[in-house]
């Protein structure tokens, strides 16, 4: 798994996948990302994350990185996904935190 500063420049290298959490989401996402919540709101684990990602992602011919708000739970999600499918994951270290603070401007969310 590698970490790599997120930037709005690397954004198109790679599929994105947002796994904060439906409520977070709210308050706008990147563009083109896959959202597949790690958690619901409540703070419970999805039980389906990993066939959702298999399910929606086409992971076996794009490079891969996970973003939630600061970089914590998808550095966990990467390592997560790397065990179970053996693929190459990258976090996008910072998250929208950062990502927010560099000026890039998100897509808010249809409820």
């Amino acid at each position: 798994m590698k970490n790599i500063a997120i930037s709005k420049d690397i954004l198109e290298n790679y599929c994105i996948i947002d796994v904060r959490t439906p409520s977070e989401w709210k308050n706008g996402v990147i563009d083109n990302a896959y959202l597949i919540a790690l958690c619901d709101d409540n703070g419970y684990m999805n039980e389906n994350f990993i066939n959702e990602f298999k399910t929606k992602i086409d992971f076996k011919s794009q490079n891969i990185a996970f973003v939630c708000a600061t970089g914590s739970r998808s550095k966990h999600t990467a390592m997560m996904i790397e065990d179970a499918l053996g693929i190459e994951c990258v976090n996008l270290d910072g998250g929208m935190v950062a990502l927010l603070s560099q000026g890039y401007e998100v897509i808010k969310k249809e409820s």
